[in-house]
């Protein structure tokens, strides 16, 4: 099957069948005034004129496929139907700006290989996926994503597959469904996890899980997380995240259940403090003045708040955990 190297959704799939269409000269053709197999051979005929067309031509050929799945109904075999739908995703694929027919031709692309190639259909329901969420559909996307992925029918290598499940999660996150993007967040770090290659891909999921893991409430395994995307970061040199992660795993340290004191956030901070000092000694750059200004400015906010007997909890939401989260 070609791959269409692009994405769609998971929207109502499409009927493969129409009224009628006509061939490359302009005749209509309607599929019950074709003797047998005349509409076979002539879906044929149609298919092999877009595949002429496709690398320069995308948008024809996107139309004689269109006509080959209306005059091929019905006498194609299944194999044959599920290969024109899948050449039809590629043809859009190609052109700009079809996110949201890209994600219906490979949804009704996928229904016709699901009872003959399940990780083909697999496949389609990824690239749907990718596409509803381009478009801005996060609901269709996470309906297409989670045929695949829950039913562990993707069969793509680690990495890929830790790609398409980030792509999950972000979805879920823009629908407040955090618990859920934290568990798909947490599996594509694992999937990452040991390789050099991938060493910020990796420190960036386990920082986007613990986000999550805040958001829906699992603080102290937020917490965790947060310390554990730190050390990544450190081990990178890459002290921007690095602060990011310190400051919001202090803030947990800082407000614990019952608004009781978690952790040692005075000691994550005074780390902190010292070690963007001793950079922004040796490397008088912006950004690490900056990130010390935040630090400083949100220490006195901590120490306000552990200080304060009617301190309101509400006070930390300006330094709340999307506020650290910068997907890579």
């Amino acid at each position: 099957m070609t791959d269409p190297l692009a994405n769609d959704g998971a929207g109502a799939v499409p009927s493969p069948c129409a009224p009628h269409s006509t061939v490359p000269s302009g005749e209509i053709v309607r599929p019950e005034h074709l003797r047998p197999g005349a509409g076979a051979r002539a879906a044929r005929r149609l298919a092999d004129v877009a595949a002429t067309r496709l690398a320069d031509a995308p948008a024809a050929a996107e139309e004689q496929l269109r006509r080959a799945l209306v005059v091929g109904c019905g006498e194609l075999d299944g194999r044959e139907l599920a290969e024109l739908r899948t050449r039809l995703v590629t043809a859009i694929a190609a052109q700009p700006r079809r996110d949201r027919d890209l994600a219906r031709a490979a949804a009704a692309a996928a229904a016709c290989w699901h009872p003959i190639s399940p990780a083909d259909a697999a496949h389609l329901w990824v690239v749907a996926g990718r596409a509803w969420a381009r478009a801005g559909r996060h609901a269709e996307a996470v309906t297409a994503f989670d045929r695949p992925l829950l039913t562990g029918a993707v069969t793509y290598p680690p990495g890929e597959l830790a790609l398409v499940r980030a792509e999950f999660a972000e979805s879920l996150l823009r629908l407040g469904r955090y618990r859920q993007a934290a568990w798909q967040f947490t599996e594509a770090a694992r999937l990452l996890a040991g390789s050099p290659a991938q060493r910020r891909r990796h420190a960036d999921l386990v920082w986007s899980a613990a986000v999550a893991r805040e958001c829906c409430g699992q603080e102290s395994a937020a917490l965790g997380g947060y310390l554990r995307a730190a050390g990544l970061w450190g081990e990178l040199d890459k002290i921007v995240p690095r602060a990011r992660c310190l400051r919001a795993a202090a803030w947990l340290q800082l407000r614990g259940p019952q608004g009781r004191i978690r952790g040692p956030w005075w000691v994550t901070i005074d780390v902190l403090m010292a070690e963007l000092n001793q950079r922004l000694a040796a490397e008088p750059a912006a950004h690490i003045a900056d990130e010390l200004d935040r630090t400083r400015a949100q220490f006195a906010q901590m120490c306000a708040q552990a200080s304060g007997p009617n301190d309101r909890p509400a006070a930390r939401g300006r330094s709340g955990p999307v506020e650290w989260w910068q997907p890579g």
